[in-house]
C-alpha cells in the first residue's frame, strides 16, 4: 500500500508539473519560431534517427532540406520530396517514379509524417495541443542547449513528450518524438544556411527533367 502510494504521488507530480504552460519555456519557443520564420529561406542538412530502447537498435539516415515558407525541397533515403505549398511530389530514384499528392498541413500528422510533409511546422508545433516545461541545459559537442520538454494534451497520441534542444541563438538544434513503445525518433539540424537565393520552381517536380519517369497521380 505504501509503494502504491509513492508510485501514485509520483505520477500525480509529474502530471501537475506537465499541466501547466511555462512562461519561459513558451518566451523560448515563440523566440525560435519567430526567428525561423523571419527567414527567406532555410538550407540545411539533417540526420534522422529512429532508435527502439528495447532492442537496443539504431537506424541513422542523411538528408538535406530547403524551406521557403511553406514551400520546400527534401532529400533523404533515395527520395526527394517537392512542395509549392499545395502540391506535393515525391520522387523515387531507384524506381524512377514520382507520387504526386495534395500537400497535407494537418496539425495531426504524427512525428515522421509532420516532418516529411511540412517541415516548417516543426518550429510551430507548440502552439496547438500542448503543454510545455523548460526544465535546464545539455552540453553537446561543448555547445550549450536550453531543453525543454512538450506534452500533448491529447494523451492518445502515440507518443508522451516530445524534447527540442534550442542554442542560445534561439535556432532549433534538435527535437526528439518519445514513443510509448519505446521508439525514439529524433531530427538533428547541421550546416543551417539562411537566405539562400531561390526560386519557386525548385519547389516543383519537373516531368521533362526526368526522361521516362513514371508518373503516379494519387490527387482525387
Amino acid at each position: 500500500m505504501k509503494n502504491g502510494l509513492l508510485v501514485y504521488l509520483s505520477f500525480l507530480i509529474c502530471f501537475t508539473a506537465y499541466a501547466q504552460k511555462d512562461a519561459d519555456a513558451e518566451l523560448l519557443l515563440k523566440a525560435v519560431a519567430d526567428k525561423a520564420l523571419a527567414y527567406k529561406t532555410i538550407q540545411t542538412d539533417f540526420e534522422y534517427v529512429i532508435e527502439n530502447v528495447q532492442n537496443k537498435s539504431e537506424e541513422t539516415y542523411h538528408g538535406s532540406l530547403l524551406l521557403k515558407g511553406d514551400k520546400f525541397r527534401m532529400s533523404a533515403n533515395e527520395m526527394v520530396t517537392y512542395s509549392d505549398g499545395k502540391t506535393r511530389w515525391v520522387y523515387l530514384e531507384e524506381s524512377n517514379e514520382v507520387n504526386i499528392s495534395k500537400q497535407n498541413n494537418s496539425d495531426n500528422l504524427e512525428a515522421e509524417e509532420r516532418f516529411f510533409n511540412n517541415p516548417i511546422s516543426l518550429f510551430t508545433i507548440y502552439k496547438s495541443g500542448f503543454k510545455y516545461l523548460k526544465f535546464g541545459t545539455e552540453t553537446i559537442d561543448g555547445k550549450i542547449y536550453q531543453l525543454i520538454d512538450l506534452s500533448p494534451d491529447d494523451i492518445n497520441k502515440p507518443y508522451f513528450k516530445i524534447r527540442c534542444w534550442i542554442s542560445d541563438s534561439n535556432d532549433l538544434f534538435m527535437i526528439r518524438y518519445f514513443q510509448k513503445d519505446g521508439t525514439r525518433i529524433s531530427f538533428q539540424f547541421k550546416n543551417f544556411r539562411t537566405n539562400v537565393k531561390t526560386n519557386d520552381t525548385d519547389f516543383i517536380f519537373q516531368v521533362k527533367d526526368f526522361p521516362g519517369v513514371e508518373v503516379i497521380d494519387m490527387r482525387e
